[in-house]
């Protein structure tokens, strides 16, 4: 391995300090959903080679998932109860970690939820209260996920409840080693930030009005750790700096005009003055709320360092560090943000679960190196959303590392990958790291496959980056890869292959209706990667990822776009995270696409389309048809004595990128 240093990142590596605790680079592990230590007063001992792997590659301080003081409300056990859990297993991972790393622990600790509590993604727990649990500031306050769900106003007893096992909590942190604590939050909509907020915050007790009464329970908090604690024991606030909406569910999108119903910029400035008179020791900042849940939980769509021109400007009014996160995975942006001073350190996570060697690899100058966040949330807030295991949709051995291991072949074969797509590429270097004689074979003239066209819009600057990573890794490791080159039965006998894995993909669906071969038709494929010119008026046909993504360029270009889609919603898409799909939506809205939902196409014409929507005939303008309406797999059928065939991605199932990564792991790793 290289060791030198790039010394053009050392403003990235230089120390900085919490109050006295000295934190060894500006490289932060913030917090995801599905990190707690603690989870249900229980020891997550998944997290734990996580965290070790991303210290030993450098990461100067780690702030894990919140372990939540409880949201549910009406079962059994608040955190400071799980005292065995501190004193045991977190203690000893404690230990552990600084025995063999210099990375510093900051335990994030939860209030709760509030009117986020996510009560419609499906998840049922056994000993889940719903009457109790829901719990806002004020009563009446509508569930964000299910409106029709209202939540009842939190009492004083359950406020003083709360603050005192926050400090209770706190205390057990620093008993187990932990370099400090950060109070999750004043940050995207979560109980506290509710009642930091007027208009989530209708109570006329000493917890409402005033904005030092609105924060009256974070301050108490953060007055409580102190004086349990000591002084000098680090206290953090997960922060939004802004809130970014302009009314009750209203999201805002990055350059929209608008007039904050939140947290103004302006009244922020006099929220961190407030906690730092409470004593607050750092701000780990972002923006947004549950209702603008994008600038929480940036996905592609949304720019590189959404929410560092916030951070810089509230520094302005601290005398603290001040942290920000979202989209900080460019090593470059990154270091731009630190050495300016903007920030005084750069929180990333999801960036860490795609390559949790990214801060050595900086350290190192070995950027090109970084595999790279993609912002799908596939394998991360998707998973998390539908209740399973929190892991990364391009590298699913982050939080399943006894899954997926990379280990020596006991017995050395010669493997052929058929398609240069992302799982085939995948499934190739894969092997090549495990010893294989591997070459990778390709029908056309281009790696990617159907990723090259997904890669190709402006916003989609990540997803090249990971074909660009994809090609330095093939190359790098000396893989043979064979363009316009097919392979048959007779190809693979001449090779004396003893494994073929085939990835050849998929290829478009054809609606067979009058018009579809009109050469003002053409597929989504066809439109992104050759330049296609459109008229004024255009009509996408298809309402999936890829449907909605097209429509959205297309009308952001001036054109005025119709999409239409067969099902009765656009993206139903499996496993497509929210987050992701709301921002999508609003996009569309906001650039005025207009959506016919069970709709049929029946004809192309010539400068118009017909379809029929729930029983009724429509014509609409349309100088061009872009066709998205999905594909079909193209297997390889393979059938020679002695020889493994395995199978994944598209060619068996249309999914997305992590069915493919996923796919070609369970095979080269635990198959072969």
């Amino acid at each position: 391995m290289n060791t030198a240093l790039d010394h053009k990142y050392d403003p990235l590596f230089e120390p900085f300090k919490i109050r006295d605790l000295e934190i060894p680079n500006r490289i932060v592990l913030c917090a995801m959903g599905g990190t707690a230590p603690i989870i249900d007063n229980k020891f997550n001992a998944n997290s734990v080679k996580f965290f070790m792997n991303c210290a030993k590659n450098g990461v100067g301080l780690i702030i894990p998932g919140l372990s939540i003081l409880t949201d549910k409300w009406g079962r059994p056990g608040w955190l400071d109860e799980a005292v065995d859990v501190f004193r045991g297993p977190l203690k000893d991972f404690m230990t552990q970690l600084h025995e063999e790393t210099n990375t510093k622990f900051i335990l994030q600790l939860g209030a709760g939820m509030g009117r986020g509590l996510r009560a419609n993604f499906g998840v049922t727990l056994p000993y889940f209260n719903y009457e109790r649990a829901m719990v806002a500031p004020s009563d009446g306050m509508p569930n964000v996920f299910a409106p029709e769900m209202k939540h009842r106003a939190l009492t004083k007893d359950e406020i003083h409840k709360l603050v005192d096992v926050m400090i209770n909590s706190a205390v057990l942190a620093k008993e187990a080693g932990c370099d400090g604590v950060e109070i999750h939050a004043i940050h995207e909509g979560y109980l506290l930030d509710q009642f930091s907020i007027s208009n989530y915050n209708h109570r006329t007790d000493e917890y409402g009005g005033s904005l030092e009464n609105r924060l009256r329970i974070s301050t108490d908090m953060i007055k409580g750790i102190k004086q349990a604690c000591g002084e000098d024991y680090p206290v953090l606030m997960r922060y939004s700096v802004a809130s970014k909406t302009a009314g009750f569910n209203k999201s805002v999108l990055p350059g929209q005009d608008y007039v904050e119903w939140g947290r103004s910029l302006e009244e922020s400035i006099s929220v961190v003055r407030i906690l730092e008179e409470a004593g607050i020791d750092g701000l780990d900042t972002d923006n947004g709320t549950y209702d603008s849940w994008h600038w929480a939980h940036p996905p592609t769509y949304m720019p590189d360092a959404c929410n560092l021109p916030e951070a810089a400007y509230i520094k302005n009014f601290c005398h603290v560090p001040v942290f920000v996160s979202g989209k900080m995975g460019d090593p470059d942006i990154a270091l731009k943000a630190v050495a300016s001073g903007a920030v005084d350190a750069v929180a990333m996570a999801r960036p860490m679960l795609t390559d949790p060697e990214w801060a050595v690899k900086v350290r190192e100058g070995r950027v090109d190196d970084i595999r790279p966040c993609i912002g799908c949330h596939n394998g991360c807030f998707g998973r998390l959303t539908r209740g399973l295991n929190v892991s990364c949709a391009l590298n699913p051995s982050s939080l399943q590392e006894d899954k997926y291991v990379i280990k020596p072949a006991e017995t050395k074969k010669k493997v052929i990958v058929v398609g240069g797509g992302v799982g085939g590429m995948e499934a190739a270097r894969l092997c090549a790291l495990r010893g294989f004689e591997v070459d990778l074979y390709e029908a056309s003239d281009h790696l990617g496959g159907a990723f090259r066209a997904a890669a190709s819009p402006d916003f989609k600057k990540d997803d090249k980056k990971l074909l660009a990573w994809y090609a330095k890794q093939l190359k790098d490791l000396n893989i043979p890869v064979h363009m316009n080159t097919p392979v048959d039965e007779e190809l693979v006998r001449r090779e004396k292959a003893d494994v073929v894995i085939v990835a050849t993909g998929a290829v478009k669906k054809r609606i067979p209706i009058p018009g579809f071969d009109r050469d003002t038709v053409c597929d989504a494929k066809e439109y992104l990667l050759e330049n296609r010119k459109l008229g004024d008026d255009v009509v996408v046909v298809g309402g999936g990822l890829t449907g909605c993504e097209v429509a959205n360029e297309i009308a952001e270009h001036g054109k005025k776009v119709s999409l239409v889609e067969m099902q009765n919603d656009i993206l139903q898409v499996v496993d497509l995270c929210p987050v992701n799909a709301n921002m999508l939506r609003d996009m569309l809205a906001f650039n005025k696409v207009d959506v016919y939902c069970s709709a049929a196409l029946q004809e192309i014409g010539d400068g118009y389309v017909k379809l029929r929507q729930n029983g009724e005939e429509k014509t609409i303008k349309a100088d061009n048809v872009v066709m998205a309406a999905g594909y079909n797999p193209t297997p390889l059928s393979l059938n020679i004595p002695g020889v493994e065939v395995y199978e994944t991605g598209d060619c068996v199932n249309i999914a997305n990128l992590l069915a493919a990564v996923w796919g070609a792991n369970d095979i080269v790793l635990n198959k072969l």
